[in-house]
């Protein structure tokens, strides 16, 4: 592989026909040349034709048209190779009754002057589609093998060339002659404590969840992160509920919904949580239409009173969704290339209809840190000032509805968002709020740290790019999320004013129906 000390793109592909093409050869080379005259260098504006592409060897072998394409930066070989496509069907398809079936790329070489960008060797050698990684005279190189249609058509190439290399911080000044930064940095230090409650009276329990145990409100269920939420829980979460929806979402006139929770890939693809923790959430397969694998798995389960998972998963496509990690994807799906008027601003709705389910890895402990957990979430859509405006609603009402149930709390700048991790240089355009993240805490009174019960989120335009949601007149809008975590408002109650009924607030004792345990000689223990 030869290098050299400029920014270029090679590949080597084939344009494979519906038939042998080598009657249409002629016609094919007068398309080739006019190709690289205009078809190759549209939109390169005012940049030099070398910023283009050209197809520089061919040749017909039966079915298939082979290609060399070289490029610059502007107009790139893959995106010129895709360019081809439809104008050649069109002329091969009404002459000589061709159809254009698919491209592919079989090699592809980037060169990359490392005096203009930053290349992450380590990062190039993790990528599975990188062949060959060559260095030398300041310019990197790399090879990618393989490349179908689908792959170009996903920008799944510049992804790889983003993920390898960056400019150089030189080249990214601002105004000022400041450096930029290459990712989105808080305005605000994550842990600072912004808000605190007043001390109450307390009736501390060392450990919510063996005493809950003990009193059979709740019950172990097999799978890790899990429990089974006996009757008496089950009314002091429903008391809970009531009481935030009266106190926080009614009072903000929120709309209730009802949101999906198995989500398709791709609406987490742009929401772009793949990106930023595809190991924070359980996949989900459908079955394939497929009776005799399951046949045989069933044969098999009957047969060695085992579960062949070898043969289950033959009989499953493809994960293809996941189990809601978020609660509030459905929201800006809902609102996914529509147009909506800044005078029926803002859009206000919230969900409390099922579980939300995250994988702590080997972090799940207890009833405050589990794999499936109760929230309702609050979500919106409006002018910045809007968002911002809500984000503070919902959490000063819910501070204000701590200290009315008698719980010490705090609030702090929450960590760095989920929902902006992986994003890079390319994406400094996205506006964010100098604070994008609230968490308030009920104190624990066994814990240095508080449990988290309310998160508090402002997202900029993430959720707006992603999602194409315009605005009539083309004015700026954002959106914004609040969760709040029933089963941690549970956990920190019972960590304040314990298990007996007479020591909590009326409030809460008031709407606690009573309920009874069912009769199981073995539980609860006592």
């Amino acid at each position: 592989m030869e290098c050299e000390r400029k920014m270029k793109f090679t590949l080597k592909g084939k344009i494979t026909f519906s038939k042998d093409a080598t009657e249409a050869q002629e016609d094919i080379k007068t398309f080739i040349d006019d190709a690289n005259k205009e078809l190759l260098l549209r939109g390169l504006g005012s940049e030099p034709e070398t910023s283009g592409a050209k197809i520089t060897d061919w040749n017909i072998d039966g079915d298939k048209l082979n290609l060399t394409i070289e490029s610059g930066h502007k107009i790139r070989a893959h995106d010129g190779l895709l360019r081809l496509k439809k104008p050649l069907g069109q002329l091969v398809g009404k002459k000589y009754h061709l159809g254009v079936r698919d491209l592919y790329i079989d090699s592809y070489i980037v060169k990359i002057p490392t005096d203009e960008y930053n290349f992450d060797k380590d990062a190039a050698s993790k990528i599975e589609q990188i062949s060959k990684i060559e260095e030398a005279d300041d310019v990197a190189c790399i090879e990618i093998d393989d490349i179908s249609e689908s792959d170009i058509k996903n920008q799944s190439i510049n992804r790889i060339i983003k993920q390898v290399s960056n400019k150089n911080e030189d080249e990214l000044l601002g105004e000022d002659g400041e450096k930029l930064d290459l990712t989105y940095k808080m305005n605000s230090t994550p842990g600072e404590i912004v808000y605190r409650s007043d001390k109450f009276e307390m009736f501390p329990v060392d450990d919510v969840t063996e005493k809950a145990l003990e009193l059979g409100w709740i019950k172990r269920f097999p799978g890790k992160g899990q429990w089974f939420y006996g009757p008496k829980m089950t009314a002091l979460h429903r008391a809970f509920e009531e009481i935030l929806v009266e106190n926080v979402m009614e009072k903000l006139e929120f709309e209730e919904c009802l949101f999906p929770k198995l989500i398709p890939f791709e609406v987490l693809d742009k929401m772009r949580y793949l990106e930023g923790l595809p190991e924070g959430m359980y996949y989900v397969s459908a079955p394939k239409r497929d009776p005799e694998a399951f046949d045989k798995f069933k044969q098999e389960l009957i047969i060695n009173n085992e579960i062949p998972i070898d043969l289950l998963k033959k009989g499953l496509k493809d994960p293809g969704y996941v189990n809601a990690a978020a609660q509030c994807e459905p929201f800006y799906e809902f609102l996914s290339h529509e147009v909506v008027d800044e005078k029926d601003l803002p859009i206000k709705s919230y969900d409390r209809s099922g579980w939300t389910y995250r994988w702590e890895g080997g972090g799940a402990k207890g009833l405050d840190r589990v794999h499936e957990f109760q929230r309702i979430e609050t979500v919106w859509c409006g002018t910045p000032e809007q968002v911002d405006e809500i984000r503070d609603q919902t959490l000063l009402l819910s501070q204000d509805l701590a200290s009315k149930l008698e719980l010490e709390w705090y609030t702090e700048v929450g960590d760095d968002p989920f929902y902006l991790e992986g994003r890079k240089v390319e994406n400094r355009g996205i506006e964010f709020p100098d604070v994008p993240k609230y968490e308030m805490r009920l104190v624990n009174p066994s814990q240095e740290k508080g449990v988290a019960v309310v998160s508090a989120n402002v997202h900029g335009t993430h959720f707006v790019e992603g999602f194409s949601i315009k605005e009539a007149h083309q004015h700026r809008i954002w959106t914004g999320c609040t969760g709040f975590g029933l089963t941690r408002w549970l956990f920190g109650f019972l960590a304040q004013k314990g298990f007996d009924k007479e020591n909590w607030p009326k409030m809460v004792a008031d709407r606690v129906k009573d309920a009874k345990n069912p009769k199981v000689v073995t539980w609860p223990k006592q």
